[in-house]
C-alpha cells in the first residue's frame, strides 16, 4: 500500500491554469489578430458618430427670441461635446487597437521560429511602426 499523495497546491489566482499554458491556449496570433482587428473596426465606427444631420441649424430656431438663441447656443453646445465625445472613444479603441496588433506582431516574431527570417524581420519592423505611431501620435516640439 502507498502512502496518500500530497494534496495539490491551491491555484493561484493570479496565474494562469496549468492546463491553459501547457497547451499554448493563452496565446494564438490569429486570436491577437482579430481583437486587434475587430477593435480597429468598432473604433472606426465610434469615428462616424454623431452625424453631421444631428448638428443644430440655425433656421430650426427663431434666434430674434432671446430664448430660442439660448437654445439654439446649448443644443450647438451639446452638439460639440458629443462629437468630442465621439472623437476620444474612438482614439482610445484605435490606441488599444494598434498597441494589440503591435504585440501580436512582436510576440509572434519572437516566438514562432518556422517562420522565414525575412518574415519574422518584417513583423519586428511592423510592431516597431505600430509602437511608434502610437507614441507619436500626439507628440509635438513645440
Amino acid at each position: 500500500m502507498q502512502p496518500p499523495l500530497p494534496p495539490a497546491p491551491a491555484a493561484s489566482p493570479y496565474q494562469p491554469p496549468v492546463q491553459m499554458v501547457a497547451k499554448g491556449a493563452m496565446y494564438g496570433f490569429q486570436r491577437w489578430l482579430m481583437f486587434g482587428l475587430g477593435l480597429l473596426v468598432v473604433s472606426s465606427l465610434f469615428g462616424q458618430f454623431p452625424l453631421d444631420a444631428s448638428e443644430p441649424v440655425a433656421a430650426d430656431y427663431d434666434l430674434a427670441d432671446e430664448t430660442e438663441a439660448e437654445q439654439f447656443a446649448d443644443d450647438l453646445d451639446g452638439y460639440a461635446t458629443q462629437v468630442d465625445l465621439f472623437a476620444a472613444l474612438s482614439v482610445i479603441l484605435q490606441t488599444g487597437s494598434i498597441a494589440l496588433l503591435a504585440y501580436a506582431f512582436a510576440r509572434e516574431a519572437h516566438e514562432e521560429s518556422s517562420h522565414h527570417v525575412a518574415l519574422r524581420i518584417t513583423m519586428v519592423l511592423a510592431s516597431v511602426i505600430l509602437v511608434t505611431s502610437l507614441v507619436g501620435r500626439n507628440f509635438s516640439l513645440l
